[in-house]
């Protein structure tokens, strides 16, 4: 029987809901962080604190993880998710009323990057726990890439909205954040009664055994192993592209955001690539395509001079990172019981978190050492 060309997220009302909340919240985040760090250096705060501010936003996942994953696989989908959002709105409806008396603080705004992080855990939670009730394990690759697709587009093309909203003024970008949240929670309620439903028959979440479904089993201890691995490449990858163009290259404001538009164009391509591979390889194999891909783009990003050869490396470096997020995630979740979706997708998120930001660091040091150029060349390596 041919395999249905339509995504299987896309075939469903809920599924529909689901992608329109993933997008709309991403892009809320992505915003952040432009606007949090803007703000603590409109306040007067300094560089190093500007960085706290837009890191903060992750120490939630170290600290919410585990209850936000049994929140996701316990309780009901749509309340948690239009709770968790509507916290979130109010949180930023109330930054925008404070930016227009200009009653705002540094500690206030770290306060309130948190508390919205916060809000994303908890949103993460329950979109890992839903896409498994609405699909099956067949579909969860596809899935999970039309998902990150849905992700990437809000969180990567966010930065860029919030930059072109910051001209109108601060509390104007915010309280586009804050309609992004309420989009995402209207779609979120608006999905049908099933989305609620949970999967009693398998294993009930606890900490422990979602810890132990990450590391105790061979298949998902090797993908978790390859998923950190991979995010440490990742982080340092990106986090190398703005100083390699601005300051190897001296590109302008306008074509450090044309290369950086390209790249976030060129992971939209993902989905279709993870479902045709889907549909004639295993996911082992899926996997081993997917990391084997970042290694041209990345020695592209080290050895090809110039502006054009950089931006032509950075699209498919970019690509290959999307496909690796999506492909690592779908494997997990067609090894996990339904009954722990949730608590297994946001432990595997944190840890790639974690993975992120030693790569950013990682990358940072390696480029005082060896330059941006050595720097990609290891990231291959």
């Amino acid at each position: 029987m041919p395999a249905n060309p339509r995504n299987p997220l896309l075939r469903s009302r809920d599924g529909r809901a689901v992608l329109v909340t993933q997008a709309a919240h991403a892009l809320a985040q992505g915003m952040l962080t432009v606007i949090v760090p803007w703000l603590i250096l409109e306040q007067g705060g300094s560089a190093s604190q500007a960085a706290i501010g837009f890191a903060i936003t992750f120490v939630p996942f170290l600290l919410l993880a585990a209850p936000a994953g049994i929140a996701g696989d316990r309780l009901s989908r749509r309340p948690l998710l239009g709770s968790a959002l509507a916290i979130g709105t109010a949180i930023a409806v109330g930054l925008a009323l404070a930016m227009g008396s200009g009653d705002l603080s540094v500690p206030w705004l770290y306060l309130a990057a948190f508390l919205i992080g916060s809000v994303r855990v908890f949103v993460d939670a329950a979109m890992f726990g839903a896409v498994a009730h609405i699909t099956s394990r067949d579909e969860a690759m596809p899935a999970q890439a039309a998902l990150a697709q849905a992700f990437n587009l809000g969180y990567f093309g966010g930065p860029a909205i919030a930059g072109l909203a910051l001209v109108m003024g601060a509390n104007i970008a915010m309280a586009m954040v804050a309609g992004s949240l309420a989009l995402a929670g209207i779609a979120a309620v608006t999905a049908s009664p099933r989305l609620d439903q949970r999967d009693e028959r398998g294993p009930r979440p606890t900490v422990r055994r979602g810890l132990a479904f990450l590391f105790l089993s061979r298949d998902l201890r090797v993908l978790t192993m390859t998923g950190v691995a991979w995010s440490i490449a990742s982080g340092a990858a990106i986090s190398l592209a703005v100083p390699h163009l601005r300051n190897d290259l001296g590109v302008s404001g306008a074509a450090l955001a044309a290369v950086l538009g390209a790249g976030v164009a060129c992971m939209m391509l993902a989905t279709p690539i993870i479902t045709r591979l889907d549909r004639r390889h295993a996911d082992e194999t899926i996997i081993v395509l997917a990391c084997a891909a970042y290694v041209v783009p990345a020695l592209a990003m080290a050895f090809i001079p110039g502006v054009m050869g950089t931006a032509l490396a950075y699209a498919p470096l970019m690509l290959a990172n999307a496909i690796c997020a999506a492909t690592l995630m779908g494997a997990r979740a067609r090894r996990v019981p339904r009954s722990m979706q949730a608590l297994a997708g946001v432990a595997g998120r944190t840890l790639v978190m974690a993975g992120l930001a030693t790569g950013a660091a990682a990358g940072g040091f390696a480029a005082d050492w060896l330059g941006s150029r050595g720097a990609y060349a290891l990231v291959a390596v």
